[in-house]
């Protein structure tokens, strides 16, 4: 009984295999899980010789393959500069819920890029780094003061102190990503104490709805 058992096992083994071996290979798997290794760029190389061997037409590059392969419009790569569409690409990378919001910040601390705080520092945030005399308003009108401000090696680096600091939560502060409108996130940061600008949200506003114009 044991013998005719084992001997059953080992026959459905076989057939599972030769099953296995008979289900056609999908290419789009194996371009899905393709990482250049030696042995695949070698296992392609394979490939290319059946193919050839099979028919040599089939890797032409007038062969509708192909054609389609190339037929897809290029995407164009976000950019992460000194720009509206770069800042945006930034905070929205770094998870800002209305990246607009973040933009308008940029335009109206930095104007629009042209002037700032410390290196790629666009937002006034404080830090080791670039003295410069700047002005606050504590409530009694504008007050100009020295600070130092923070450097960063790129926008994106900026951008996401900020996002991270301000508009998630961080510790025990909740962050601004709470608000369901644009508008609502710039009162909450006036409200949470990020701006001493009695009309900060107000501007930001302002300039998100000039945006939307042009």
């Amino acid at each position: 009984m044991m013998k005719t058992l084992l001997a059953w096992a080992d026959h459905l083994a076989s057939t599972m295999n030769g099953i296995m071996n008979q289900k056609p290979i999908r290419l789009i798997n194996l371009f899905k899980y393709f990482k250049a290794l030696p042995h695949q760029n070698a296992a392609v190389q394979e490939l290319e010789d059946e193919i050839n061997a099979l028919d040599p037409t089939i890797l032409q590059r007038n062969s509708q393959w192909y054609n389609t392969w190339l037929s897809a419009p290029a995407v164009r790569p976000a950019t992460f500069d000194n720009s509206w569409d770069g800042i945006y690409n930034c905070a929205k990378e770094a998870g800002a819920k209305f990246p607009e919001v973040v933009a308008a910040q940029w335009a109206l601390e930095s104007a629009w890029g042209e002037h700032v705080s410390g290196k790629n520092n666009y937002f006034g945030i404080k830090g080791k780094g670039t003295i410069k005399t700047t002005w606050e308003d504590y409530g009694n009108g504008p007050v100009v003061i020295k600070d130092e401000f923070k450097d960063f090696e790129t926008p994106m680096d900026c951008v996401k102190e900020l996002v991270d600091k301000w508009y998630k939560d961080y510790r025990t502060y909740q962050g601004v990503n709470r608000a369901l409108t644009p508008e609502q996130c710039a009162s909450l940061l006036k409200a949470e104490g990020y701006a001493t600008d009695p009309n900060y949200p107000s501007k930001l506003v302002s300039i998100m709805n000039r945006q939307k114009l042009q």
